[in-house]
């Protein structure tokens, strides 16, 4: 009977550990839908890569986002009801989710220089047509006014540019620090690809340490749904 009361225990202890996980999942599965859809709305607006890493990449995330939030709601129901079989499917697929997430990483790592490239690049045929078309303006605009930044390199890049060469001033209302009565006071002066490379260079190791942590966050959710999965059977066998 001991033994029994002790099973039960451990039973609804890792029980309720596993259901902290669910929620905690399904939050880090929101967070990666939310990121997949910026980088496709937002960054990738900005980014000339190869064909084939710039039409998977954002939607590798946006998949893997909407997978984690089902399969957190999902792993609630399969926590709460104790069916070994269920959670055993369940730490399968957080492992599958678990290898997706590390490749990507290893692949946003391995392409990191040529991400700067097409980064650079696209900021450059940005700038270019931003005279012609109204989207890639809005796009450059926001990007300036929320970065705090102007041009590529700094803000003497628009002087080579259409848009630059065809006003005056030549720079626009999104590269000021202040502006009175639509007239600039003085200009942002850090370019828009020196500012996100910079911040990825100078973070790079918290951004690692993030990697590493959701990857061991994932492996945990693995081990419980296996605990769990084995003490439900093990107590099963203890009361035949």
């Amino acid at each position: 009977m001991g033994k029994q009361l002790q099973g039960r225990t451990f039973v609804s202890c890792i029980k309720t550990l596993l259901m902290a996980f669910n929620v905690l999942f399904w939050i880090l599965g929101a967070v990666v839908l939310a990121a997949g859809i910026i980088v496709r709305v937002e960054v990738y607006r900005y980014m000339e890569v190869k064909q084939e890493f710039s039409e998977t990449a954002p939607y590798v995330l946006v998949a893997t986002g909407g997978l984690m939030l089902l399969l957190g709601l999902l792993a609630c129901c399969c926590t709460a009801k104790g069916q070994p079989v269920l959670l055993y499917i369940y730490a399968a697929f957080l492992l599958v989710i678990l290898v997706i997430l590390v490749g990507s990483s290893v692949s946003t790592w391995a392409y990191r220089d040529h991400l700067k490239e097409g980064f650079q690049d696209g900021l450059t045929g940005a700038l270019t047509q931003y005279h012609l078309i109204p989207s890639i303006a809005s796009a450059v605009d926001t990007l300036q006014s929320w970065l705090s930044c102007c041009g590529i390199v700094n803000a003497t890049d628009w002087l080579a540019m259409p848009y630059g060469q065809q006003n005056e001033p030549p720079y626009p209302l999104s590269c000021c620090q202040g502006a009175r009565e639509n007239i600039c006071i003085s200009l942002h002066r850090q370019g828009c690809f020196n500012t996100v490379v910079h911040f990825f260079e100078t973070h790079k190791n918290i951004l690692l340490i993030v990697c590493i942590s959701v990857a061991g966050f994932q492996f945990l959710g693995v081990v419980l749904a296996c605990c769990l999965a084995r003490s439900i059977n093990k107590a099963k066998y203890e009361q035949v």
